[in-house]
């Protein structure tokens, strides 16, 4: 049985790769809105390329992950290419199913802070959406692999250490 958290990301990820997100779609049908700009930074239109990739908020989120496993990573636009860093060439096909839950992981709260930001008029806070989202993926790493020995504070200072570690 796969945890809610799990689930969750794993229909969104399907839902961003297939343009099927709320936002896009009712301006798209015509939908009145207060307006299209993105929730985060209130500059540019709030596209699924730019709210989860390209806005300097996500940006933030994206180099702290990046960050975290010691990567230096040229930032793409492209959702999908996004998503192909999260594929690393030394990682084994369960190492790297984890590092992209991670992926998942993140995407799943950018979406959930963009709607705490417009339903709750919350500001963005970064920080807090990769926190949450190293919280998510270690919960799913250890709710799809049970034998795995790393603590928490393992996960969040040694990252790299424990993916070769699966």
């Amino acid at each position: 049985m796969e945890n809610e958290s799990s689930t969750e990301g794993t229909k969104l990820g399907w839902r961003l790769f297939l343009d099927k997100l709320p936002k896009t779609k009712l301006l798209a049908r015509g939908t009145y809105l207060q307006h299209s700009l993105c929730e985060f930074c209130l500059e540019c239109e709030e596209t699924i390329e730019h709210l989860f990739i390209s806005c300097k908020e996500s940006q933030k989120v994206w180099n702290m992950c990046y960050k975290w496993l010691g990567l230096s990573i040229v930032s793409h636009i492209m959702v999908r290419n996004n998503f192909q860093h999260f594929n690393i060439v030394d990682l084994n096909r369960q190492q790297n199913l984890v590092w992209q839950g991670m992926w998942l992981a993140i995407i799943g709260e950018i979406w959930k802070q963009r709607n705490v930001v417009i339903f709750k008029q919350y500001k963005v806070d970064p920080i807090e959406i990769f926190g949450l989202a190293q919280v998510n993926a270690w919960v799913w790493m250890k709710h799809k692999i049970p034998s795995v020995k790393s603590s928490y504070s393992d996960w969040c200072l040694s990252l790299y250490t424990c993916l070769k570690s699966l």
